[in-house]
C-alpha cells in the first residue's frame, strides 16, 4: 500500500527519473535516507517497474492504433508487438481500436517495417498510424 509520500515521490520521478534523492528529499522536507528507502521499497514491491529515458534525438516517433478481430486475446497480440525493436510502449485500450503502440525509431523505413509486421498478424483487422510532430514533457 502506498501513501501520500510515496505518491509524491512517484510523481517527481515520473517527470525526471534522474532527479537526485537529495533534491527530492529537500522538496518533500524529509531525509535523503527516507527517499532512498521508499524508492527501494517501491521497486521491490513492483510499484515502480522501470526507470526510462527520453531523448532529444531527431527520431521518427509515431502512434500506431491497432484493431484486433473479435474473440481474440488482445494480450497475445500486444505482447508480441511489445517485443519489436523500436516499440517503446504498448497499451490495451477502449474505443474503436484495441491496442495502441508508441514507436520510436531512427527512420521512416524502420517505422514502415513495424507497421507491416503488425499488419501481417492474422488477428489484426486494421491499423492507423499517427506521426508525432512535437512532444511536451511535464515539468518538475
Amino acid at each position: 500500500m502506498i501513501d501520500y509520500l510515496d505518491e509524491k515521490i512517484i510523481e517527481i520521478l515520473k517527470k525526471d527519473s534522474r532527479r537526485p534523492f537529495v533534491d527530492i528529499a529537500n522538496q518533500l522536507k524529509v531525509s535523503e535516507g527516507t527517499i532512498r528507502s521508499r524508492v527501494r521499497k517501491l521497486v521491490d514491491d513492483n510499484v515502480i517497474q522501470c526507470f526510462t529515458i527520453k531523448t532529444s534525438s531527431k527520431n521518427v516517433k509515431a502512434i500506431i492504433e491497432i484493431k484486433i478481430n473479435v474473440n481474440v486475446n488482445t494480450s497475445d497480440v500486444s505482447g508480441k508487438i511489445s517485443k519489436f525493436e523500436g516499440v517503446s510502449e504498448v497499451f490495451e485500450v477502449t474505443g474503436e481500436e484495441d491496442v495502441v503502440a508508441i514507436i520510436d525509431v531512427t527512420s521512416s523505413p524502420q517505422l514502415n517495417e513495424i507497421i507491416e509486421r503488425i499488419r501481417r498478424f492474422d488477428n489484426v483487422q486494421s491499423t492507423r498510424t499517427r506521426l508525432i510532430l512535437k512532444e511536451h514533457f511535464g515539468g518538475a
